[in-house]
């Protein structure tokens, strides 16, 4: 069997109104995504999604040099690829075998795969309404990314007057909370709400002492990437009790089968619309220790681009049994979103504030993306996580009035 053509189709999918005010600020623009079908001389075709500027691997440049003339078996394991074409090449050998892509992987442990809901931080009510779509879909887990310029006490109250108490609420500091000493009392404080389960990550991973005091001081799961520490450090030094997983197949393979031999459980974290969800599903099949929610992100954006999406049921959702990754594109979606190159995102303006016993240091003004945004808190310059502190986004209007204050904002930085 040979590759004979390899399509790359550039997509710009909106996300749901209620993310697109706040994924604006990422630093890469997820609304890229690159659908990738291999077709071969047997009528076959491989398909896989690459969320282009959220990536563990972009396609390279020469991708269609490589891969035409050749057999699609002798590239499954080469991540140099990136992961659309990874994706697509094992659901081709899967279509190949007339089989779903986990049987090619080792043996199926659930035939259900455990998911969460994922949100950037918000506004305390815009949390609590993205809790009852994440209810109204069958989701029992939210990961929740904690942020220096919100009230988490605020955001989590308003979390619980809206969940039962039976649903999990996953923190994600990206290292925000700075070291031990800052992070121990405030995640002591979080105890209180009876949601919060896991802590991600709430200070830089590489801070193995640090990471162990807050596992002494703080009795609740605590989850870092696969990799930082190194893994040996990891495991010897008892810095966490569990793995974020993501990346290429056979590193995602490698790492969950040192973490099975471990017992620490692991999240698959695959970000993606309906393809590498089905991606991830496939994976979460085999291996024993993905046993907490699986990370895709799926709901942010407005489509998943497939023609039958998936039912998410307290929490799990099936995995695909027809053969490779099992689902279908949405051809008539494919079209709508295509495009031939990126789009613009509008400008943002954030204004940070906090309650009136910081006197006449009453707010901050950053222009950009997140990573302005982040920059004065990471120098010590904003107070971090404080109680009644409060964020607006103003989005660029197209006024002179608004270019005006983004320029002022961006020199005062």
């Amino acid at each position: 069997m040979t590759i004979t053509d390899v399509e790359q189709i550039l997509l710009l999918v909106p996300f749901t109104e209620h993310h697109d005010l706040h994924m604006t600020r990422l630093s890469g623009d997820w609304r890229l995504v690159e659908v990738c079908r291999i077709h071969t001389d047997s009528g076959l075709t491989g398909i896989g999604e690459t969320v282009v500027e959220y990536t563990w691997g972009r396609p390279p440049d020469d991708l269609r040099e490589r891969l035409i003339g050749t057999d699609p078996h002798s590239h499954l394991w080469d991540a140099t690829l990136g992961a659309g074409p990874e994706m697509a090449l094992w659901d081709l050998a899967g279509k190949i075998a007339g089989v779903p892509l986990h049987q090619l992987l080792g043996e199926q442990v659930r035939s259900h795969v455990p998911i969460s809901w994922w949100c950037l931080d918000m506004a305390p009510e815009e949390w609590a309404a993205e809790a009852q779509k994440a209810l109204d879909n069958g989701y029992v887990t939210m990961k929740l990314k904690g942020r220096p310029w919100r009230d988490i006490h605020a955001q989590l109250t308003a979390l619980e007057a809206v969940i039962p108490k039976s649903m999990h609420l996953d923190i994600d500091f990206n290292s925000m909370l700075v070291d031990a000493g800052t992070a121990i009392p405030l995640l002591q404080d979080l105890l209180s709400f009876v949601n919060v389960s896991i802590y991600e990550t709430p200070i830089p991973q590489g801070d193995v002492a640090g990471n162990r005091q807050i596992r002494q001081h703080v009795p609740r799961p605590l989850a870092m990437h696969y990799g930082t520490p190194p893994i040996m450090t990891a495991l010897q030094d008892d810095v966490c009790d569990g793995f974020v997983v993501g990346g290429g197949l056979a590193k995602v393979m490698e790492s969950g089968t040192i973490a099975a031999v471990a017992n620490k459980p692991f999240w698959l974290q695959l970000v993606g619309l309906g393809l590498t969800t089905a991606w991830s599903a496939q994976l979460g099949a085999v291996l024993s220790h993905a046993q907490w929610p699986a990370i895709s992100c799926m709901h942010i954006w407005e489509h998943d681009l497939l023609s039958e999406s998936f039912v998410v049921e307290g929490g799990y959702m099936p995995v695909p049994e027809g053969p490779g990754l099992g689902v279908t594109l949405d051809e008539e979606a494919i079209d709508r979103y295509r495009v031939d190159g990126k789009a613009d995102r509008p400008r943002q303006i954030f204004r940070i504030s906090w309650p009136e016993e910081y006197g006449a240091r009453d707010a901050s003004i950053y222009a950009g993306y997140e990573h302005d945004l982040q920059r004065g808190f990471d120098l010590g310059n904003d107070p971090r996580f404080v109680r009644g502190s409060r964020m607006e986004i103003e989005n660029d209007d197209g006024t002179s009035a608004f270019a005006a204050a983004f320029a002022d904002a961006k020199r005062a930085e």
